[in-house]
């Protein structure tokens, strides 16, 4: 029996769907405003934490250490992040902002929050808080399915 309704699509596959175009459009904006993934990972991270070694930063990105490695070296020469001795341990250098890294994460923030407001226009402050803990409980319940599954089976 046919009763005209289209059946369900299966939440994993849309959020899939809407992860992607969410990330198409984000990289888009921050590529319109000058700057790239990578370069808003690291600038955030150090905007938002102050200075870190670069181990540090892998660990709080959750980034492999020679992907990281790649973009600090690539935003050094572009002048926006420098290296600088750790003054507590002369082995490790620490990451700072530049003023120009500064000004591109301003520029990329806003960039982004211009973005938010596009992408949430309709929905109001409650189904907004009522999405971040929606996905924040789906994440947890996900990091718990990792942690039970056996390592052989994954």
């Amino acid at each position: 029996m046919v009763t005209g309704r289209q059946p369900l699509e299966p939440l994993g596959r849309q959020l899939v769907f809407t992860a992607k175009a969410m990330r198409e459009a984000f990289e888009a904006t921050l590529a319109a405003a000058g700057g790239s993934l990578g370069t808003w990972i690291v600038l955030s991270a150090l905007s938002e934490v102050g200075g870190m070694s670069q181990a540090a930063l892998a660990t709080y990105v959750h980034l492999e250490g020679a992907t990281i490695t790649h973009h600090v070296d690539r935003l050094e020469k572009a002048g926006l992040v420098r290296r600088e001795l750790d003054p507590g341990d002369r082995r490790v250098r620490r990451l700072a902002l530049t003023d120009a890294g500064t000004e591109l994460h301003a520029r990329l923030l806003e960039a982004v929050i211009a973005l938010q407001r596009q992408v949430l226009a309709g929905i109001d402050a409650e189904e907004r808080e009522t999405i971040r803990r929606a996905l924040d409980t789906i994440q947890a319940n996900l990091a718990a399915l990792r942690a039970s599954t056996p390592a052989s089976a994954a």
